[in-house]
């Protein structure tokens, strides 16, 4: 099969902590902005969260694009990695569809989302228990971090561009990732 690859270089290792009450997902978003992240991998988020919410794989055949959303209360011990690219609108007047935007956690392009042009996307799969149960989902906004000692650890990577597209149309099939030389 003849597919696309692109190399790019691990220019800085990142650590950073998230701090207590923050949300998880817009705190990797305020990293990747401070240090000018357009392409990465979030190699690790580890600490406690109050809650955790999550898109996930649902068991009802009829759902839709075959998706569930699931908040959970913690205290939840998490673990959470994925990569990291740039939002990215064909036309910048675009804005979400009704049906993308669930709750006010959600920005609206995408599953884990973006919150316009150019700014910061992140898709990252995390796994978080309680005493009752586990999960393991997509990262959704409304995710807030428990302990004064959450840490996050992000590769900031050159040479390539992944980009988060959205173009006018019907989601999920305008919605897709492009990889591009930097």
């Amino acid at each position: 099969m003849k597919r696309q690859i692109l190399s790019g270089k691990i220019e800085e290792i990142i650590y950073a902590p998230i701090e207590r009450g923050e949300d998880l997902l817009r705190g990797i978003w305020d990293i990747c902005g401070q240090k000018d992240v357009k392409t990465g991998l979030l190699l690790d988020a580890t600490g406690c969260l109050n809650q955790v919410r999550v898109h996930k794989i649902s068991e009802d055949p009829n759902a839709i694009f075959g998706i569930d959303f699931a908040e959970i209360p913690g205290y939840l011990e998490v673990s959470a990695h994925g990569i990291i690219g740039t939002g990215w609108l064909a036309d910048k007047s675009i804005t979400p569809e009704p049906g993308l935007i669930r709750t006010k956690h959600d920005t609206g392009f995408g599953a884990a989302g973006f919150v316009g042009h150019e700014t910061p996307y992140c898709h990252v799969h995390i796994t978080a228990s309680n005493s009752s149960q586990t999960i393991c989902g997509h990262l959704l906004e409304g995710s807030t971090v428990a302990s004064q000692y959450f840490e996050v650890v992000i590769a900031k990577v050159s040479g390539v561009l992944l980009r988060a597209a959205y173009d006018k149309g019907a989601y999920p099939a305008n919605y897709y990732h492009e990889l591009l030389p930097a």
